[in-house]
């Protein structure tokens, strides 16, 4: 059976705590995704399974996966609910690269334009693109912050209330 959103998190990271992270992070990713889904999954244990999946894309850079694993354990904790998980998920998938147009945009070395242009592309549920591309100068900054820092509840602040 797929697991709970306590029980995923627990499990990245009892995986990450081991040695070779990355090998026990790949292990425990084919245990959850190798059970057959069953057509009473709830919504929790579909939107568990979307996040293996998502964070098993990286299983072949060792370092990705690792990072992408912690990003992820620290949503799964830390989140007040589903829903903000399930919103966040891309934006903390994606983090780096996210930073990284943030900080350009904050620094004013990436115009209005193509910062909109930018979080239009991005994958992420309508409701988080719709704030991103609303925040002022000030709350880019938070946001650029929290995601530093991975303060979750920062980011829901900011993203999802």
């Amino acid at each position: 059976m797929m697991p709970d959103r306590p029980t995923l998190a627990r499990g990245l990271g009892a995986a990450l705590a081991a040695p070779e992270p990355a090998q026990r992070v790949n292990d425990f990713l084919r245990a959850v995704l190798t059970t057959e889904p069953v057509a009473w999954e709830s919504d929790e244990q579909r939107l568990m399974r979307h996040i293996s999946e998502r964070v098993d894309v990286a299983s072949g850079d060792a370092g990705r996966l690792v990072s992408l694993a912690q990003n992820v354990q620290g949503l799964l904790n830390a989140a007040s609910s589903n829903e903000a998980v399930e919103l966040l998920l891309e934006l903390v998938v994606e983090r780096e690269r996210v930073l990284g147009i943030l900080r350009k945009y904050a620094q004013g070395t990436i115009s209005r334009t193509g910062f909109l242009s930018f979080v239009t592309e991005q994958r992420w549920p309508e409701p988080v693109r719709h704030r991103v591309a609303a925040l002022s100068p000030a709350d880019v900054e938070g946001v650029v912050t929290a995601l530093e820092q991975s303060d979750i509840a920062r980011l829901e602040s900011l993203l999802v209330a």
